[in-house]
C-alpha cells in the first residue's frame, strides 16, 4: 500500500486582511503556525516514515509543511498543480463545477505520479480548500471509494490508501 496524506494548509490570514497583496504570499497566522507544529509532530511520530513532502507553492501551504520537513529532514517539493488558480484555461459560462473539475484533474495527475514514484511509501501533500475536495471527489468517482463528505477544514487531512494506482480507502482526520 502507498499512503498519501492530503493536508489542507493550516489557518492563514483571511483574504480581507491581505487585501492588495499577492494571495500566493498570504502567510499562516500565529495560531496557524502552532497548528502546523502540532500537525508535524502528529504525522512524524505516529504514522511511520515519510518518503516525500509535496506542496502547493503558495506560502501558507509551504509554511504548513516546514515544521514536518525539519523533523523528517526532508525537502519540500513544490508542485504548481496543487495550488489554487486565479484564471482557468477552460470556461463554461462561469459554472463552478468546471473550475472544480479542472483543479481536481490537474492535482490528481500529481497524486498519480507521486503514488508511482513512492510506491509502498508514505507521502504528505499540502494543498487548498478548493483543491482537496475536488481531488477526493474525483478519486471517489474514479475508484469507487466510499466517502460521504469531501470537505476538509484548515489543518485537517484525508488519508488516501492506494493499492497500486487505485485508491482503495479514504479516511478523514480533523485538525490537531
Amino acid at each position: 500500500m502507498t499512503i498519501v496524506e492530503l493536508v489542507r494548509h493550516a489557518k492563514a490570514y483571511r483574504r480581507d486582511q491581505w487585501w492588495g497583496r499577492a494571495d500566493r504570499e498570504r502567510p499562516l497566522t500565529e495560531s496557524g503556525v502552532v497548528q502546523s507544529r502540532r500537525l508535524a509532530r502528529l504525522l512524524h511520530e505516529r504514522h511511520g516514515p515519510i518518503s516525500g513532502l509535496y506542496s502547493s507553492p503558495f506560502v501558507r501551504c509551504v509554511q504548513t509543511l516546514e515544521p514536518l520537513a525539519e523533523l523528517a529532514s526532508l525537502k519540500i517539493a513544490l508542485e504548481p498543480a496543487l495550488g489554487e488558480a486565479t484564471t482557468l484555461p477552460v470556461h463554461d459560462g462561469g459554472d463552478a463545477w468546471v473550475a472544480s473539475a479542472w483543479l481536481g484533474g490537474r492535482a490528481v495527475a500529481v497524486v498519480n505520479r507521486i503514488v508511482v514514484e513512492h510506491a509502498g511509501g508514505r507521502v504528505i501533500v499540502c494543498s487548498h480548500g478548493d483543491v482537496i475536495p475536488s481531488v477526493t471527489a474525483l478519486l471517489v468517482g474514479r475508484d469507487g471509494v466510499d466517502l460521504d463528505d469531501v470537505r476538509c477544514r484548515k489543518g485537517g487531512r484525508f488519508t488516501l490508501e492506494f493499492d497500486g494506482t487505485v485508491c482503495v480507502d479514504i479516511s478523514a482526520s480533523s485538525a490537531p
